[in-house]
Formats: structure tokens, sequence, C-alpha cells
């Protein structure tokens, strides 16, 4: 049921004053044409008073009705938001003497919004004719350029730092405003995912698998996974709270990432509880599933020893407490650590460059809508990690990259390269493996590779 509004109360009200006020006076003019005894100056008095408090209901009933609100409303602040971010886009021109010395160099630019210049406006040039920037009214809407200033920050800054209040500090512009900008620009950005969180075709495996083998000796590895941690600012209040208790931080969400050797992100799951394993999670995504789509019969990705080995993950081997690793598995995995840390660096990267994802200020509750806002911005900072590497602004200042720990343990020609990748003597890294093969086989196919290249 809607919320009657003071206006239409007061109106309510007056209406029943006025008209039970008509009544009884027509119930005294009755009762005085009746009564033989009664005083005409009394009643001329009592009429007089009558007659001036009818006028003064009816003149307050007949104000409130020409008037929009009840009460006067406060003046609209004025902001300079405008002014803002004209300032911050500004950039140096010899040429000109007023803008010779900008506001903001290029380097607080990155500091303060995440990327440099070129990377802004070509991401502005993707979005910009996207239908939520298209006002529907006479009015226009505000600048796609300032709109995503306002994201950037928000993705920017760590925890309750990226609260509406903080951005109407900086910019100048109200709470409501602030949610507007950061929704159209999530709406516009996660139109973009299919373009680019994307799984390498065949031909890409190829020149992948061809870089992994020559920096790394690892044949046909095409990938690297690696689970990680994205903290929670706030306390869920859900029903389920206790399962957001990660093993590393007070409140979590686990997300598991898989990216190449250029350190895309090739594809991601996210919005599992920060108590779900790494394995658990891995197992629920597509790569899992249905593997044959994704690796082919011959490819695989590398990951730590939290995932299950397989046909399509090699993984480090594990060493129970109190036993003593054999010498050619410890130098399997220091061979293996080599690529794996580009999942460090990647997801390194990421939670650097928008901080929003060391410290997610949204809050959980029992509703889904809770979860999936949080899920959208993690999906914009995948998709612009993304980008930035595509245009290459894949470097950020050493102060932001912190390698990753969240985890369970601590263009080339391809003509003359096969469909189903390299095939490397007898050790078949080529062959497909049967449904009834061992799940180390994979392994060992790379480890009978290494023994004999002396790696071992």
């Amino acid at each position: 049921m809607p919320r009657k509004s003071d206006r239409q109360i007061a109106l309510k009200e007056l209406d029943k004053i006025i008209k039970r006020r008509k009544i009884k006076a027509a119930f005294s003019l009755v009762s005085h044409i009746n009564d033989e005894d009664s005083d005409d100056s009394d009643i001329e008095g009592n009429t007089l008073v009558t007659e001036v408090l009818d006028t003064i209901f009816e003149a307050a009933y007949d104000t409130i009705q020409g008037r929009r609100y009840l009460y006067d409303r406060k003046p609209d602040r004025k902001g300079f938001a405008r002014q803002i971010f004209e300032r911050d886009l500004q950039e140096e021109d010899d040429t000109d003497e007023a803008v010779r010395n900008p506001w903001l160099t290029d380097d607080e630019f990155l500091q303060k919004y995440r990327m440099h210049r070129d990377s802004f406006k070509r991401i502005v040039s993707l979005i910009r004719n996207h239908p939520v920037f298209q006002s529907n009214g006479k009015k226009k809407q505000t600048p796609v350029e300032y709109q995503l200033l306002v994201f950037l920050y928000y993705i920017g800054t760590a925890g309750s730092g990226a609260s509406s209040p903080r951005c109407r500090q900086v910019f100048g512009i109200g709470r409501g405003t602030c949610n507007s900008y950061r929704m159209r620009v999530v709406t516009a950005l996660r139109s973009l995912r299919d373009r680019v969180i994307t799984w390498p075709d065949r031909r890409e495996r190829i020149r992948i698998a061809k870089r992994f083998r020559d920096k790394y000796d690892f044949i046909n590895c095409i990938a690297v996974a690696d689970g990680t941690l994205f903290p929670l600012t706030y306390e869920p209040q859900s029903d389920d709270a206790p399962d957001y208790h990660g093993r590393k931080h007070q409140y979590s969400m686990t997300t598991m990432i898989v990216c190449d050797d250029k350190r895309k992100i090739r594809y991601y799951l996210a919005g599992f509880p920060g108590c779900v394993h790494d394995n658990r999670v891995y197992k629920s995504t597509q790569l899992f599933t249905n593997p044959v789509e994704y690796f082919g019969n011959c490819y695989y990705l590398l990951s730590d020893s939290a995932l299950t080995n397989s046909q399509m993950v090699v993984s480090s081997f594990k060493c129970a407490t109190g036993q003593i690793m054999p010498q050619e598995e410890e130098k399997f995995n220091t061979l293996l650590g080599k690529p794996r840390v580009i999942s460090e660096h990647t997801i390194g990267i990421l939670k650097g460059r928008f901080q929003i994802l060391k410290s997610i200020p949204m809050k959980i509750t029992n509703s889904q809508t809770s979860v999936r806002r949080i899920l959208r911005v993690i999906d914009c900072c995948v998709i612009l990690h993304n980008l930035l590497i595509d245009s290459g602004d894949d470097e950020i200042p050493d102060k932001w990259l912190e390698l990753d720990d969240d985890n369970s343990d601590d263009e080339n020609d391809t003509d003359e390269l096969s469909d189903v990748g390299y095939s490397i003597g007898e050790y078949n890294m080529a062959g497909d493996l049967a449904d009834d093969e061992e799940n180390d086989e994979q392994r060992r196919r790379c480890m009978a590779y290494f023994r004999d290249m002396n790696l071992l």
C-alpha cells in the first residue's frame, strides 16, 4: 500500500473539519428557528466567529491544494561537479598556457582513476553509445566521461572509502546521482562481457601453447588456474553468514580465476562463500563439467595442489605432514611454480588496480539481489582488467602490486602447427586421453618429457 504524503493527510483532515462545521452550522440554524426564546444577539455573535473560522479553514485548504509540497523545501545545494570533472580530465598542452600545468599529472590521474588517460578514452568510446546513456526526456544526461570517472574512483577505493558520501565529498554530487552513475556504467560495461572474457578458440590455443612451451617447457598448456578470496567490508546479514567466514579474512567470497600467459582472464567463477574450497569451486565451472569443449583431447591447465590432478588439470605434488617429498617431485613443483606465478600476478594486478576487491563495501542479506550486486561489480573489474591487458595498459605501479596468497596451498605464425597440439616423440603429448585413463596420466607425460630434457 502506497504511503500517503503529509500534504495528502493535511488535505484530508481539513476536508473533514470543513464538512463537520458545515453540518454543525446547519443543525444550529434549525435549532434557532425552532427555539422561540433564543437571543438573536448571541446567535449573531456566534455566527460571526463561525464564519471567521470557516474562512480560515477553507483558506488553509485552498492554499495547501494549490501547493505541491506541504512545507517549504530547502533550496538545492549547488555543487561544482562539472568543474571538478573538467579539471581532472584536463591534459597537458604545451601550446596552451592555461593547461600547460594540468591539475592532475598523468601519474596522479593513474593513481586516482586506476588507468592511463589513453585507456580511459578507449573505454569511453566503447560504452558511449550504449542505450543506458541516452536520455528519454528533454534534459541531457551528464557526459559519459564524468559518469565513468565516478565509477572508476568507486572500484579503485577499498572498503567504506568508496561509499556514496565519500564520492559526494570528492566530486560534489549527491548520493542518488552517484548511485545512478555507477549503475549505468555497470550496465554498459557488462554488455561487453561476451566480447572481452572469452575462452581461446582452436587457433588461439595453438599460439598460447607455443608460448608456454617456449618459455616454461610445458607442452600443450593453455592456462593457469588459481583461487582467491575477495574480502567483505561488512558482516553478512544472512542465514548463511557463518559460511562467509574464510580461512584468511573475517568474511569473504571465494573466486576461481583462469588466465593465459599474458595475464588475461579467460574464465572465472565467483559468488561462493569464503569457506568453500578452491577445488569445489573449480568442479562447479564449465571447464570441469564440459572439458572437451574447452580443452579438446590434449590441452590442459596448471594449478597448485588445491585442485585435484586430472586429465585437464596438472597440479603440483602434495607431501603429507612429516614426510619428505621425493626429489624428482620437488623439482617438478619448482618447474610448475614458474608458470603458476602468472596467476599470482594476474590476481595481484586485478586486486591492486581495483582496490574494492580487497574490501567490498556491500552488505549481503537473504535477498539474492545483494549477492548479484557484488557479482556485477566483480564482473566489471574483470572486464576492465581484460580491456587494459588488450590495450597494453597491463603494468601497474609496484606499490599497488601484492602477490596474491589467497590460495589453499601456500602473435606467432601457426600454419605449421598441429591442430591437436604438439607431439613430442614417444611421450605422445598430443595423444588423446581415453575416458578410462588414469587422472595422473597428463602429469606423468609432463614428467617423462622433463626427465628426457634433463630438467628433473
